[in-house]
């Protein structure tokens, strides 16, 4: 008897590092569509059926593990899909769409591994289409400079961060929130090539959000000469829920060195769009989008030849099934300058329009 308390004392006392409460969920998105996309191209325009364009389709595990004391354990693995012919998305990437573990407690939480830049995770929640329904499922967030691990050999990024470090303010600050994310660009000697930085700052209250973004990243210009091109974008959006209309205003202003043959970068892109429920299964989502470049042509540096402007309008439409499933619908338009090439356009100067419909299922 005496040798049975003395075990179930000794449990008791280890309960808490040996039989620490962990979980582990299974989640994902299935949405595919039809979509019509007219963007300049000699051959004309594509119908076809598209994975991913209300919310890009995925799988996921989640995981974590309460470590006592208020603090936890947590890690995400998703991987990107393609329900129209059954590929993986982000390049094939086993797990491209986010990849980390870390520690969260009353400090916050603190993030190693790939994941989207705060740049792209601020135009998730200001965006009206949360990044997805227009321009190919991208939403607005490919109008404009999100940041993220620069690929090879230009300045183009990819909005999420490689072997980054992700810092996550706590979620008891009177209404402020902030994000910040350093990815190192581990080439040997030059810690500016291919590094990544980004910082989100906000508050919300009530039915009001204000935000301010700022997103840096540097590439490898040429393997040649191992130049470094540098881009930044500062970003600021605020919208108001009405209840009956939800407005928001974005302005982003971008600039970015030039070497080589790759020209500085300078744009303004401004979005002013709004929300509006119809019933509690429905509601219309409209946006117009101001893209002023005044980058030189780079296809003629010799020439002081700006790129030019871009404009967009779309409008789009959801409807609720159920909590899990929703029909929905979007059209983009897009008009520009001679020497622009935004929204997708196959040859600088092409108008694009595109229409979409299809299913989303979360699960």
């Amino acid at each position: 008897m005496k040798k049975s308390l003395l075990a179930l004392a000794l449990m008791g006392a280890f309960s808490g590092a040996a039989f620490a409460q962990s979980s582990v969920v299974i989640y994902g998105i299935a949405d595919a569509g039809f979509q019509s996309l007219d963007n300049g191209a000699a051959a004309g325009k594509t119908s076809k059926i598209q994975s991913g364009q209300e919310s890009s389709s995925r799988l996921g595990f989640k995981g974590t593990e309460d470590l006592g004391g208020g603090l936890k354990a947590n890690f995400v693995l998703e991987q990107g899909l393609n329900l129209d012919d059954g590929s993986s998305g982000q390049g094939n990437r086993t797990f491209g769409r986010r990849s980390t573990v870390g520690l969260a407690g009353d400090f916050g939480a603190v993030d190693l591994g790939r994941d989207k830049t705060p740049t792209f995770k601020f135009f998730d929640n200001f965006d009206p289409y949360a990044s997805g329904f227009i321009n190919s499922g991208n939403g607005l967030s490919s109008l404009y400079f999100i940041g993220g691990t620069p690929t090879a050999s230009t300045s183009n990024s990819s909005g999420r961060i490689n072997n980054a470090i992700i810092y996550y303010t706590p979620g008891n600050l009177i209404g402020f929130y902030g994000v910040g994310a350093y990815g190192f660009g581990e080439v040997a000697g030059n810690n500016n090539i291919g590094r990544s930085m980004g910082l989100n700052a906000g508050y919300k209250a009530a039915g009001l959000d204000v935000g301010y973004s700022y997103a840096k990243d540097t590439s490898q210009a040429t393997a040649l000469t191992g130049s470094v091109v540098g881009k930044d974008g500062n970003t600021i959006a605020a919208s108001y829920d009405f209840g009956m209309v939800k407005p928001v205003v974005i302005f982003q202003k971008v600039k970015g060195n030039s070497v080589g043959t790759i020209p500085a970068v300078d744009q303004k892109i401004f979005t002013i769009g709004a929300t509006a429920p119809i019933d509690a299964s429905s509601k219309v989502i409209a946006t117009y989008t101001k893209i002023k470049d005044s980058s030189l042509n780079s296809t003629n540096l010799a020439v002081a030849q700006t790129v030019g402007d871009a404009k967009q309008f779309s409008i789009g439409y959801q409807y609720a099934l159920s909590k899990r499933t929703d029909l929905y619908a979007a059209y983009a338009g897009t008009t520009q300058d001679v020497n622009s090439r935004q929204a997708g356009a196959a040859v600088a100067g092409a108008d694009v329009k595109e229409l979409t419909f299809g299913i989303r299922h979360l699960f």
